[in-house]
């Protein structure tokens, strides 16, 4: 990688994509482009600013990871809007990268919501033929629009492009708001229930329901060896494995250090009860597999998340 265009930059796996890249790289040029870059929903800013670059360096590699997703049910709220939104971040940006950097590499990171609502591990054969997940339908059709456009740019300019599914991201650097996805809610519950000395956590569902769950670091190396080794239209990037939601809890309590109890509200949303990806296609291509185990990356993010808390705390003091 010399010179490295990353949408999304300043979001939470962009983050940690960056500055892997940057590790792995140190020679590259890292593009970090973020909304205080350029609005790339807006077809004329996007490229006068990719025409800018393109007159400086001759971009080999664009990752797409910027996209508007909100956990919880946000989603069932605003489809439209959702939908809208994402249709235009993605047809702008591959439209730039054909008009303005049409050598260069173009991978783009997907959802696993993409796959119907069925228990089995997907296989990447089932981003078509099923519909999906029926609550954040807006969101996964414009991810499938995503990967109809590369494969139809692809077809007619000859570019070249990947994609990575991934299951929900966690670890340093997330949001740990009551209102973020599930891993990143249970930390913020736990830590910060411990901290305070409550009698309880509230845990959405009965807790029986399984997710499949990637560590951030995982993630950013998997983009990386994706982008370098894959020309497939899509890759599944995880562990391949599903944990319930009470084992979940259970190991972010006791990496809290939370002495209470956990209370399941089965009222409130909770989706699908299984999904978890089929991950054959990455080992045997690329050799690659995820090196965090699940309670591992979970502790390295509650200890995180403390030591943030700690730090905010310094600060607010001084």
């Amino acid at each position: 990688m010399k010179n490295v265009i990353v949408t999304g930059a300043s979001g939470f796996i962009g983050k940690t994509l960056v500055a892997e890249i940057r590790k792995r790289f140190p020679e590259a040029n890292v593009v970090a482009v973020s909304s205080q870059v350029v609005d790339i929903a807006d077809e004329h800013a996007l490229f006068a600013w990719l025409d800018e670059q393109s007159r400086l360096y001759e971009c080999d590699h664009i990752i797409h990871l910027a996209a508007l997703y909100k956990a919880g049910d946000w989603p069932v709220h605003h489809p439209a809007t959702q939908f809208n939104i994402n249709l235009k971040l993605n047809v702008n940006i591959l439209e730039g990268w054909i008009r303005y950097f049409p050598k260069a590499k173009f991978t783009s990171i997907l959802s696993y919501c993409m796959y119907p609502s069925l228990p089995h591990a997907h296989p990447e054969s089932e981003l078509w033929g099923h519909e999906p997940e029926d609550y954040l339908f807006a969101y996964a059709y414009a991810k499938k629009a995503l990967l109809i456009g590369q494969r139809a740019y692809r077809q007619e300019f000859g570019g070249r492009c990947t994609s990575v599914v991934l299951p929900t991201v966690y670890g340093h650097g997330d949001s740990f708001a009551e209102n973020s996805h599930v891993v990143g809610a249970l930390i913020g519950k736990f830590v910060r229930a411990a901290r305070e000395g409550a009698e309880s956590v509230e845990v959405w569902g009965d807790g029986l329901q399984e997710r499949e769950f990637l560590f951030v670091d995982d993630a950013a190396d998997g983009i990386i060896a994706a982008a370098l080794g894959s020309e497939y239209d899509a890759l599944n990037l995880g562990m391949g494995e599903a944990y319930s939601i009470g084992q979940i809890a259970s190991w972010i309590k006791e990496a809290a250090g939370f002495q209470g109890e956990i209370r399941y509200n089965n009222n409130k949303f909770v989706g699908v009860k299984t999904r978890k990806l089929d991950v054959s296609r990455m080992r045997e291509l690329l050799g690659w597999s995820a090196p965090t185990a699940l309670q591992d990356g979970l502790k390295q993010t509650v200890d995180w998340y403390a030591a943030s808390l700690d730090e905010a705390k310094q600060v607010a003091e001084a």
